[in-house]
């Protein structure tokens, strides 16, 4: 999930600038963009929850989220971003993040919570969202001089990111190759 992530961001971004000049796309793109992000990573950390009641609170959150989210786009004129949504995004997705570490601290596994692939993408989007919420929710209210001053911070937490979900597609590589090293054609006959 993590690779498509990457792939549909990767060619949402950089298309973004040469394929979208009209006014009613750009606000239409940004929904979009929110709303592709805000999909892709409450399913991750709804995929590494277990617990069904926390699991059914992300899909109702979520339902609610995108009915807001379209009753905004219908309702507002455009700002340089769609602050509003993208607010309420952020701080969904860390109440999910909260559920999910709650989750892996309160169950006791015999492994550490950091050979856990989730782990990583958790933390990935929590620096991520935390590191660039501000900027996102003052985007419209600032000049745009100060925004363009300081919008490279953002990049800080951005890389960030990028570095910590590529360590979990390392680490679900392992697991997933350990989980096969294990699974043997000959059965296991020493019984001693």
């Amino acid at each position: 999930m993590i690779s498509l992530y990457g792939i549909v961001f990767f060619f949402f971004l950089t298309s973004w600038d040469y394929l979208i000049r009209d006014l009613h796309l750009i606000k239409l793109s940004q929904s979009f963009y929110t709303f592709l992000e805000y999909s892709f990573f409450a399913y991750i950390l709804w995929s590494g929850i277990s617990n069904k009641n926390f699991r059914k609170i992300i899909l109702l959150l979520s339902i609610f989220f995108f009915l807001f989210q379209v009753i905004f786009f219908i309702s507002t004129t455009r700002g340089r971003l769609d602050t509003v949504p993208v607010g309420i995004e952020t701080i969904l997705l860390l109440v999910f993040i909260f559920l999910f570490f709650y989750e892996h601290f309160i169950e006791t596994k015999n492994e550490y919570i950091y050979h856990n692939h989730c782990f990583w993408i958790a933390l990935g989007i929590l620096i991520y969202l935390g590191g660039s919420f501000f900027f996102n929710i003052l985007a419209n209210d600032l000049e745009q001089g100060s925004s363009r001053k300081y919008w490279y911070l953002t990049y800080i937490a951005e890389i960030i990111k990028n570095i910590l979900f590529s360590v979990a597609i390392i680490m679900y590589a392992r697991k997933t190759g350990n989980n096969v090293s294990k699974q043997s054609s000959v059965p296991y006959l020493d019984m001693i």
